[in-house]
């Protein structure tokens, strides 16, 4: 058995494991439904001066279910968009939720805003089009949520990144990076859309 054959056995392995973990998680996030019938009865029941705290309560437990089902996607798909909303969740959690004080309330506005600042410069969902020119992407996505992404075969030696990969191809053809120029890769067309003092920031894709 070599390397590589080694490399997939493990890399299916960790994803049977991802799948297991997530079904758990699926299960917990359906039993934790209940509580909010619970929920909904305490706060009939409570005295209306009182009901602040038990409403607060239910939307803290509201909330954490929606960050199970956000991670149960991020676990499954590997997308990165799902890695975003699972940290927005969380932080929106923190901050509508648990908020101690105005310096915390501050610190989750900044944490929000850099989370949106991620959102927009290194991740595009990988629905967005560009001029009918293919599917756009960071160019420092893995070359393993590529694959699964976009169902490519983008054999991982060639760079950890879609960007690297860019580089390495262009290095050994003699080929000069710029915005605008291909490259064929596996069974895709990888097209530079943008880039910033010979650093490639975003590219589409583009399946033969």
């Amino acid at each position: 058995m070599n390397y590589e054959m080694l490399k997939q056995m493990i890399k299916r392995f960790t994803h049977y494991l991802e799948f297991v973990l997530a079904s758990f998680i699926a299960v917990s996030v359906v039993i934790g439904m209940v509580d909010l019938v619970r929920y909904l009865i305490i706060i009939y029941t409570t005295n209306p001066y009182h009901s602040y705290d038990v409403i607060q309560k239910f939307l803290g437990h509201v909330l954490l279910l929606v960050v199970g089902v956000e991670l149960v996607v991020m676990m499954v798909f590997h997308s990165p968009t799902s890695v975003i909303e699972v940290l927005l969740y969380a932080v929106a959690r923190k901050l509508l939720i648990y908020n101690q004080g105005m310096i915390d309330f501050i610190i989750g506005i900044i944490a929000m805003a850099a989370i949106f600042a991620i959102r927009k410069f290194l991740f595009v969902d990988k629905h967005t089009n560009t001029h009918n020119q293919g599917f756009v992407i960071s160019a420092a996505a893995s070359i393993d949520t590529v694959n699964d992404l976009m169902k490519l075969s983008i054999p991982a030696e060639l760079g950890n990144t879609i960007g690297g990969v860019i580089s390495n191809i262009a290095h050994t053809t003699g080929s000069r990076l710029h915005e605008g120029a291909e490259f064929n890769v596996s069974n895709a067309m990888i097209r530079i859309i943008r880039m910033k003092e010979d650093v490639i920031e975003q590219v589409s894709i583009r399946i033969n």
